[in-house]
Protein backbone atom coordinates (compact mmCIF):
# COMPACT_ATOMS: atom_id res chain seq x y z
CA UNK A 1 0.00 0.00 0.00
CA UNK A 2 2.78 2.40 1.01
CA UNK A 3 4.65 1.62 -2.22
CA UNK A 4 1.51 2.36 -4.28
CA UNK A 5 1.03 5.72 -2.55
CA UNK A 6 4.68 6.62 -3.09
CA UNK A 7 4.49 5.60 -6.76
CA UNK A 8 1.28 7.61 -7.25
CA UNK A 9 2.86 10.68 -5.63
CA UNK A 10 5.91 10.31 -7.86
CA UNK A 11 3.74 10.10 -10.98
CA UNK A 12 1.79 13.22 -9.92
CA UNK A 13 5.02 15.09 -9.20
CA UNK A 14 6.48 14.11 -12.56
CA UNK A 15 3.26 15.14 -14.27
CA UNK A 16 3.31 18.57 -12.62
CA UNK A 17 6.96 19.03 -13.57
CA UNK A 18 6.18 18.08 -17.16
CA UNK A 19 3.25 20.52 -17.27
CA UNK A 20 5.45 23.32 -15.90
CA UNK A 21 8.20 22.52 -18.39
CA UNK A 22 5.69 22.46 -21.26
CA UNK A 23 4.22 25.82 -20.21
CA UNK A 24 7.70 27.30 -20.03
CA UNK A 25 8.57 25.92 -23.45
CA UNK A 26 5.39 27.30 -25.02
CA UNK A 27 6.03 30.74 -23.50
CA UNK A 28 9.60 30.77 -24.79
CA UNK A 29 8.73 29.59 -28.32
CA UNK A 30 7.21 32.96 -29.24
CA UNK A 31 10.26 34.98 -28.21
CA UNK A 32 12.44 36.67 -30.83
CA UNK A 33 16.21 36.94 -30.43
CA UNK A 34 15.77 40.44 -29.05
CA UNK A 35 13.03 39.15 -26.74
CA UNK A 36 15.36 36.50 -25.33
CA UNK A 37 18.03 39.13 -24.69
CA UNK A 38 15.57 41.43 -22.88
CA UNK A 39 14.31 38.46 -20.85
CA UNK A 40 17.90 37.74 -19.80
CA UNK A 41 18.47 41.34 -18.69
CA UNK A 42 15.30 41.28 -16.59
CA UNK A 43 15.41 37.80 -15.04
CA UNK A 44 19.05 36.69 -14.80
CA UNK A 45 20.06 39.22 -12.09
CA UNK A 46 17.24 37.88 -9.86
CA UNK A 47 18.31 34.23 -10.18
CA UNK A 48 19.88 32.33 -7.29
CA UNK A 49 22.48 29.79 -8.34
CA UNK A 50 25.96 28.40 -7.86
CA UNK A 51 28.26 26.98 -10.47
CA UNK A 52 31.67 26.62 -12.03
CA UNK A 53 32.60 28.21 -15.35
CA UNK A 54 35.70 28.31 -17.51
CA UNK A 55 36.97 31.62 -18.84
CA UNK A 56 39.00 31.31 -22.04
CA UNK A 57 40.90 34.40 -23.18
CA UNK A 58 43.13 33.70 -26.18
CA UNK A 59 45.19 30.66 -25.16
CA UNK A 60 44.65 31.24 -21.44
CA UNK A 61 42.12 29.24 -19.40
CA UNK A 62 40.83 30.07 -15.93
CA UNK A 63 38.32 28.07 -13.85
CA UNK A 64 36.07 30.12 -11.58
CA UNK A 65 33.53 29.20 -8.91
CA UNK A 66 30.52 31.52 -8.72
CA UNK A 67 27.67 32.03 -6.26
CA UNK A 68 24.96 34.51 -7.31
CA UNK A 69 21.83 35.77 -5.59
CA UNK A 70 19.79 38.81 -4.66
CA UNK A 71 19.21 40.29 -1.22
CA UNK A 72 16.66 43.06 -0.68
CA UNK A 73 16.78 43.95 -4.36
CA UNK A 74 20.60 44.11 -4.54
CA UNK A 75 22.85 41.66 -6.39
CA UNK A 76 25.22 39.61 -4.26
CA UNK A 77 27.94 37.57 -5.92
CA UNK A 78 31.11 35.69 -5.03
CA UNK A 79 33.71 34.57 -7.58
CA UNK A 80 36.69 32.44 -6.58
CA UNK A 81 39.53 31.62 -8.98
CA UNK A 82 40.26 27.89 -8.71
CA UNK A 83 43.53 27.92 -10.69
CA UNK A 84 46.79 29.48 -9.59
CA UNK A 85 47.06 31.95 -6.67
CA UNK A 86 43.86 32.44 -4.69
CA UNK A 87 41.90 35.45 -5.95
CA UNK A 88 38.38 36.29 -4.92
CA UNK A 89 35.81 38.90 -5.91
CA UNK A 90 32.78 39.55 -3.71
CA UNK A 91 29.97 41.89 -4.66
CA UNK A 92 27.36 43.27 -2.31
CA UNK A 93 25.10 45.68 -4.15
CA UNK A 94 27.19 48.55 -5.47
CA UNK A 95 30.30 47.52 -3.51
CA UNK A 96 32.79 45.13 -5.05
CA UNK A 97 35.64 43.72 -2.95
CA UNK A 98 38.71 42.34 -4.73
CA UNK A 99 40.70 40.04 -2.45
CA UNK A 100 44.22 39.59 -3.82
CA UNK A 101 46.64 36.67 -3.23
CA UNK A 102 48.47 38.69 -0.53
CA UNK A 103 45.12 39.03 1.35
CA UNK A 104 44.90 42.77 0.63
CA UNK A 105 41.41 44.06 -0.13
CA UNK A 106 40.51 46.57 -2.83
CA UNK A 107 37.08 48.19 -2.66
CA UNK A 108 35.63 49.35 -5.96
CA UNK A 109 32.22 50.80 -6.94
CA UNK A 110 30.16 48.48 -9.15
CA UNK A 111 27.09 49.57 -11.07
CA UNK A 112 25.00 46.88 -12.74
CA UNK A 113 26.93 43.93 -14.10
CA UNK A 114 26.40 40.71 -15.98
CA UNK A 115 25.73 37.35 -14.29
CA UNK A 116 29.47 36.72 -14.63
CA UNK A 117 30.12 39.88 -12.65
CA UNK A 118 32.47 41.35 -15.26
CA UNK A 119 30.56 44.11 -17.01
CA UNK A 120 27.25 45.84 -17.50
CA UNK A 121 25.34 44.72 -20.59
CA UNK A 122 23.38 47.40 -22.41
CA UNK A 123 19.69 47.61 -23.24
CA UNK A 124 18.59 46.19 -26.58
CA UNK A 125 17.62 49.66 -27.85
CA UNK A 126 21.27 50.70 -27.52
CA UNK A 127 22.57 47.52 -29.15
CA UNK A 128 20.27 47.77 -32.18
CA UNK A 129 22.22 50.85 -33.29
CA UNK A 130 25.24 48.67 -34.04
CA UNK A 131 24.09 45.01 -33.98
CA UNK A 132 21.53 42.69 -35.56
CA UNK A 133 19.88 40.09 -33.31
CA UNK A 134 19.66 36.50 -34.62
CA UNK A 135 18.47 33.22 -33.08
CA UNK A 136 20.90 30.28 -33.16
CA UNK A 137 18.42 27.69 -31.86
CA UNK A 138 18.26 25.30 -28.91
CA UNK A 139 21.28 23.53 -27.47
CA UNK A 140 22.32 21.90 -24.21
CA UNK A 141 25.08 23.09 -21.85
CA UNK A 142 25.89 21.95 -18.30
CA UNK A 143 23.00 19.49 -18.58
CA UNK A 144 20.45 22.25 -19.21
CA UNK A 145 18.42 23.43 -22.22
CA UNK A 146 19.51 26.80 -23.61
CA UNK A 147 18.59 29.12 -26.48
CA UNK A 148 21.41 30.58 -28.55
CA UNK A 149 21.54 34.19 -29.74
CA UNK A 150 23.97 35.98 -32.03
CA UNK A 151 24.63 39.72 -32.21
CA UNK A 152 26.20 40.57 -35.55
CA UNK A 153 27.77 44.02 -36.06
CA UNK A 154 26.07 46.04 -38.80
CA UNK A 155 29.19 47.93 -39.84
CA UNK A 156 31.57 44.94 -39.97
CA UNK A 157 34.23 46.84 -38.02
CA UNK A 158 33.82 45.27 -34.59
CA UNK A 159 33.50 41.83 -33.05
CA UNK A 160 30.41 39.63 -32.98
CA UNK A 161 28.88 38.22 -29.81
CA UNK A 162 27.08 34.94 -29.07
CA UNK A 163 25.33 33.79 -25.94
CA UNK A 164 23.28 30.77 -24.90
CA UNK A 165 20.56 31.51 -22.34
CA UNK A 166 19.22 29.00 -19.82
CA UNK A 167 15.52 28.50 -20.55
CA UNK A 168 14.53 28.32 -16.87
CA UNK A 169 16.58 31.08 -15.21
CA UNK A 170 17.57 33.21 -18.25
CA UNK A 171 21.19 33.09 -17.07
CA UNK A 172 23.67 32.88 -19.99
CA UNK A 173 25.51 29.58 -19.60
CA UNK A 174 27.92 30.33 -22.43
CA UNK A 175 29.07 33.57 -24.08
CA UNK A 176 31.56 34.14 -26.89
CA UNK A 177 33.28 37.16 -28.37
CA UNK A 178 34.28 36.45 -31.99
CA UNK A 179 35.97 38.14 -34.89
CA UNK A 180 33.91 38.65 -38.04
CA UNK A 181 35.72 35.59 -39.47
CA UNK A 182 34.48 33.45 -36.57
CA UNK A 183 37.64 33.19 -34.44
CA UNK A 184 36.79 32.94 -30.73
CA UNK A 185 38.63 35.65 -28.79
CA UNK A 186 36.98 35.09 -25.42
CA UNK A 187 34.58 32.53 -24.00
CA UNK A 188 32.75 31.98 -20.70
CA UNK A 189 31.11 28.57 -20.30
CA UNK A 190 29.54 26.83 -17.32
CA UNK A 191 30.53 23.22 -16.68
CA UNK A 192 28.38 23.04 -13.54
CA UNK A 193 25.20 25.05 -12.83
CA UNK A 194 22.81 24.51 -9.92
CA UNK A 195 19.74 26.62 -9.11
CA UNK A 196 19.31 27.55 -5.44
CA UNK A 197 15.85 27.79 -3.90
CA UNK A 198 16.68 30.38 -1.25
CA UNK A 199 19.24 33.05 -0.29
CA UNK A 200 21.83 32.12 2.33
CA UNK A 201 24.25 34.88 3.27
CA UNK A 202 26.88 32.37 4.41
CA UNK A 203 27.43 31.31 0.78
CA UNK A 204 28.78 34.79 0.01
CA UNK A 205 31.32 34.96 2.84
CA UNK A 206 35.00 35.17 1.75
CA UNK A 207 36.69 31.82 1.29
CA UNK A 208 40.07 33.50 1.82
CA UNK A 209 41.16 32.92 5.41
CA UNK A 210 41.37 35.89 7.74
CA UNK A 211 39.22 38.24 5.63
CA UNK A 212 36.27 40.01 7.26
CA UNK A 213 34.75 42.48 4.81
CA UNK A 214 32.45 44.16 7.32
CA UNK A 215 35.35 45.25 9.52
CA UNK A 216 37.91 46.04 6.82
CA UNK A 217 39.67 49.28 7.78
CA UNK A 218 40.53 52.09 5.40
CA UNK A 219 44.16 51.02 5.58
CA UNK A 220 43.21 47.72 3.96
CA UNK A 221 41.41 49.39 1.04
CA UNK A 222 43.50 50.31 -1.98
CA UNK A 223 42.29 53.26 -4.05
CA UNK A 224 43.15 54.14 -7.63
CA UNK A 225 43.87 57.78 -8.42
CA UNK A 226 44.39 59.57 -11.71
CA UNK A 227 47.84 61.12 -11.87
CA UNK A 228 46.97 63.66 -14.58
CA UNK A 229 43.90 65.69 -15.37
CA UNK A 230 43.81 66.92 -18.97
CA UNK A 231 41.11 68.36 -21.17
CA UNK A 232 40.50 66.47 -24.42
CA UNK A 233 37.79 65.00 -26.61
CA UNK A 234 37.27 62.34 -29.29
CA UNK A 235 36.60 63.53 -32.82
CA UNK A 236 35.57 60.03 -33.92
CA UNK A 237 33.79 57.25 -32.11
CA UNK A 238 32.31 53.97 -33.44
CA UNK A 239 28.53 53.90 -33.84
CA UNK A 240 26.67 52.84 -30.70
CA UNK A 241 29.41 53.66 -28.18
CA UNK A 242 28.66 56.22 -25.47
CA UNK A 243 30.74 57.77 -22.71
CA UNK A 244 29.94 56.09 -19.39
CA UNK A 245 30.14 59.44 -17.58
CA UNK A 246 28.89 61.90 -20.21
CA UNK A 247 27.07 62.00 -23.53
CA UNK A 248 28.33 63.08 -26.94
CA UNK A 249 31.79 64.55 -27.45
CA UNK A 250 31.61 67.07 -24.62
CA UNK A 251 35.13 67.91 -23.31
CA UNK A 252 35.71 66.73 -19.74
CA UNK A 253 38.50 67.26 -17.24
CA UNK A 254 39.41 63.60 -16.94
CA UNK A 255 42.57 61.64 -17.66
CA UNK A 256 40.69 58.39 -18.34
CA UNK A 257 37.26 57.71 -19.77
CA UNK A 258 35.39 54.49 -20.51
CA UNK A 259 33.05 53.97 -23.48
CA UNK A 260 30.60 51.11 -24.07
CA UNK A 261 28.25 49.97 -26.84
CA UNK A 262 26.35 47.75 -24.41
CA UNK A 263 28.45 44.62 -25.02
CA UNK A 264 32.09 45.65 -25.11
CA UNK A 265 34.08 48.57 -23.75
CA UNK A 266 37.17 50.56 -24.54
CA UNK A 267 39.00 53.14 -22.42
CA UNK A 268 41.06 56.16 -23.41
CA UNK A 269 43.85 57.44 -21.17
CA UNK A 270 45.71 60.70 -21.85
CA UNK A 271 48.76 61.67 -19.79
CA UNK A 272 51.86 63.88 -19.83
CA UNK A 273 55.20 62.10 -20.47
CA UNK A 274 58.81 63.22 -20.82
CA UNK A 275 59.51 61.49 -24.12
CA UNK A 276 58.07 59.28 -26.87
CA UNK A 277 58.50 55.55 -26.27
CA UNK A 278 56.78 52.18 -26.73
CA UNK A 279 54.43 53.20 -29.56
CA UNK A 280 52.40 50.65 -31.49
CA UNK A 281 49.30 48.48 -31.61
CA UNK A 282 48.90 44.88 -30.40
CA UNK A 283 46.21 42.34 -29.52
CA UNK A 284 46.14 39.74 -26.74
CA UNK A 285 43.07 37.50 -26.77
CA UNK A 286 39.97 39.73 -26.91
CA UNK A 287 41.85 42.89 -25.91
CA UNK A 288 43.51 45.32 -28.31
CA UNK A 289 45.91 48.05 -27.17
CA UNK A 290 47.43 51.04 -28.94
CA UNK A 291 49.87 53.67 -27.68
CA UNK A 292 50.38 56.92 -29.61
CA UNK A 293 51.92 60.31 -28.81
CA UNK A 294 50.97 63.86 -29.72
CA UNK A 295 52.79 67.15 -29.18
CA UNK A 296 50.69 69.92 -27.66
CA UNK A 297 51.78 73.30 -26.31
CA UNK A 298 55.38 72.18 -26.10
CA UNK A 299 54.58 69.00 -24.16
CA UNK A 300 54.38 65.33 -25.10
CA UNK A 301 51.08 63.57 -24.42
CA UNK A 302 50.77 59.80 -24.43
CA UNK A 303 47.42 58.44 -25.64
CA UNK A 304 46.54 54.87 -24.66
CA UNK A 305 43.40 53.12 -25.93
CA UNK A 306 42.57 49.60 -24.76
CA UNK A 307 39.41 47.55 -25.22
CA UNK A 308 37.56 44.52 -26.55
CA UNK A 309 37.52 45.88 -30.11
CA UNK A 310 39.65 45.19 -33.23
CA UNK A 311 43.19 46.69 -33.36
CA UNK A 312 42.30 48.98 -36.28
CA UNK A 313 39.51 50.50 -34.20
CA UNK A 314 41.65 51.34 -31.14
CA UNK A 315 44.26 52.90 -33.47
CA UNK A 316 41.65 55.10 -35.15
CA UNK A 317 40.19 56.15 -31.80
CA UNK A 318 43.63 57.20 -30.57
CA UNK A 319 44.26 59.20 -33.74
CA UNK A 320 40.98 61.08 -33.20
CA UNK A 321 41.94 62.40 -29.73
CA UNK A 322 42.02 66.20 -29.81
CA UNK A 323 43.84 67.98 -27.00
CA UNK A 324 42.21 71.17 -25.75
Amino acid sequence: MLFRLFRRASVLSAGLALMLSSSLTLANQSLTAQGWYEKMLEEAPKASYEGIFVHQSGNQLQTVEIVHGQKEGEIWERLLHLDGPTQEVIRRGDDMYCIHPDASVELLPQKGGSPFGNKLMGASRQLTKAYQFRLLGKQRFAGRLVMGLQLVPKDGTRHAYQLWIDQQTSVPLRTELLTIKGQVLERYQFSYFNVQSDFKEARFAPRTKGIELDIASSADVLKTRNRDVLEWRLNWMPVGFVDQTASGHTPKMSARRIYSDGLVMFSVYVENVDKVQDEGTMQAGPTALTVQHKQWQGKTRRITVVGEVPPAMVARIAQSVELL
